[in-house]
């Protein structure tokens, strides 16, 4: 009578544990199709491996609309800890600038390519030379500055007494501007053959300068401005986060770089990596069904003796 109110449980047992460690390999095994002749095999491949696109796809869902949307990743890049880091490299920067005996251009080869910073160095200097030299192109102020050095020669004349007052009246606005508008034009033609030379040159000579101080010296010059200049970099990182993280977050399509991850693991590497996230759950489901099998066996063997 013992040993037959055993068996029922025991046998429950085993059956719940057998039956839930097949279902859960039945999620991954086989990792492929298995045919009889022409016909597949029922519940082949396995579900994961079945699915696996849409899982991909729903991941990868899940991830940029749920864990990194951009109100996430975006109260994280302006969080307090993340400004404050940011803006404290300033005054870390600043310290080891100050301690440093090399130049800028130093410093620069040491971090990088020297072709490389010789290269931006040029092309910097002439892109800010001919954006210099189209706005000053643009802006025709040759007639402007005739205008005001032919009234400011008149005034002091006429303050003066050299000239008569007769003759002051003929230099009046009709004169003025007869006058200004051919010497701007020359002054304008001047401008636009030759502040872009002029330019280039101040600008070379003063990233030159700049190149060939010592980090120190621009440290201890500009020390003083550090808060300003923390200031500035917060404002700049805040409003560039602000502005222009839904478009990175557009281009970058978090979404569809997880499901290409996914989908690039083979199907054993899927299985590893689920497995080893869902170890413990997947262990626990198979205890709980045969924990079930046993309650049901031996419920079912209670009930037996009962009604024997």
């Amino acid at each position: 009578m013992n040993i037959q109110f055993l068996i029922g449980p025991v046998i429950g047992l085993i059956i719940g544990y057998v039956t839930n460690n097949i279902a859960i390999k039945m999620l991954f095994r086989p990792l492929k199709p298995v045919y009889i002749g022409k016909r597949r095999v029922p519940f082949t491949p396995g579900l994961i491996p079945k699915e696996k696109e849409r899982i991909a796809k729903t991941i990868g869902g899940v991830v940029s609309t749920e864990l990194l949307d951009n109100d996430t990743i975006n109260k994280t890049l302006l969080s307090d800890g993340i400004i404050s880091g940011i803006t404290g490299l300033v005054e870390k920067l600043f310290n080891k600038m100050k301690l440093s005996e090399k130049t800028v251009r130093e410093e620069l080869y040491q971090k990088l390519d020297k072709d490389l910073v010789d290269n931006m160095t040029e092309k910097a200097e002439e892109d800010i030379a001919a954006l210099i030299h189209a706005k000053l192109s643009k802006f025709n102020f040759g007639t402007e500055i005739s205008k005001k050095v032919i009234v400011n020669i008149r005034n002091q004349y006429i303050e003066k007494g050299r000239i008569k007052a007769a003759f002051a009246k003929l230099v009046d606005d009709n004169m003025i501007n007869s006058l200004a508008e051919p010497i701007g034009k020359t002054i304008d033609k001047m401008v636009s053959e030759n502040s872009e030379a002029i330019v280039g040159d101040l600008i070379k000579n003063e990233t030159g300068r700049i190149m060939d101080t010592k980090t120190s010296e621009i440290a201890e010059r500009y020390w003083h401005s550090i808060p300003k200049i923390k200031s500035a970099v917060q404002s700049v990182y805040i409003r560039t986060v602000k502005n222009d993280l839904p478009k990175v977050m557009e281009k970058l399509n978090i979404a569809k770089i997880v499901e290409d991850k996914i989908n690039g693991y083979n199907i054993k590497e899927f299985e590893d990596l689920l497995f080893s996230i869902m170890k413990k759950e997947l262990n626990a489901i198979i205890w709980l069904g045969a924990l079930l099998g046993f309650v049901m066996g031996f419920l079912n063997a209670f009930i037996s003796i009962i009604f024997s």
